[in-house]
């Protein structure tokens, strides 16, 4: 008789333990691509932002991204462009310069001639630029303007957009 109550207590212990495992990995809102075929933003709720590329012509890709416990606690562009890579794979490729890291790669957007760039922009009101003549999109009512900052330096906050398209000088 003891011998069963321990091996059911057991199995109940083991039991406990898959199940709170799974509802932990429920909670993660893993980010997943929407494809587009015009620049529009993404309905967010209050822990959310949202990271678009331009790939080409009418094609746009879009993430949604959970900040806080549910998602990441990324705090730069950078960190999460990073759990971009973990989470869905998205392809990033990253170059160094005398000036610091910078992207040449991300998603579908590509340099692929010397005077191309990866352009960022970003709706956080403190990252934009505020010089003349700087690009600007208003997209669904929000400003998406070319940032001041590097995606290493740019904020991450709720409602944020981050935006990257291939630009030339």
């Amino acid at each position: 008789m003891k011998n069963t109550q321990r091996l059911l207590t057991w199995i109940l212990v083991a039991v406990m333990i898959v199940v709170s495992t799974v509802a932990l990995v429920a909670c993660v809102d893993k980010p997943e691509p929407t494809e587009l075929t015009e620049l529009t933003l993404p309905k967010l709720k209050d822990n959310q932002m949202a990271v678009i590329i331009k790939n080409g012509d009418n094609d746009y890709t879009s993430y949604v991204v959970t900040l806080g416990k549910a998602g990441t606690d990324a705090t730069t562009g950078e960190g999460v462009i990073d759990y971009l890579c973990a989470e869905v794979g998205l392809e990033v490729i990253w170059e160094d310069s005398t000036y610091g890291k910078y992207l040449t790669a991300i998603g579908g957007a590509k340099v692929v001639k010397a005077n191309e760039y990866v352009m960022i922009m970003t709706s956080v009101e403190k990252d934009k630029g505020n010089w003349a003549g700087v690009d600007t999109y208003v997209v669904d009512g929000v400003s998406i303007v070319y940032s001041q900052v590097g995606i290493s330096e740019m904020s991450v906050e709720a409602g944020a957009i981050i935006y990257f398209e291939i630009a030339t000088f």
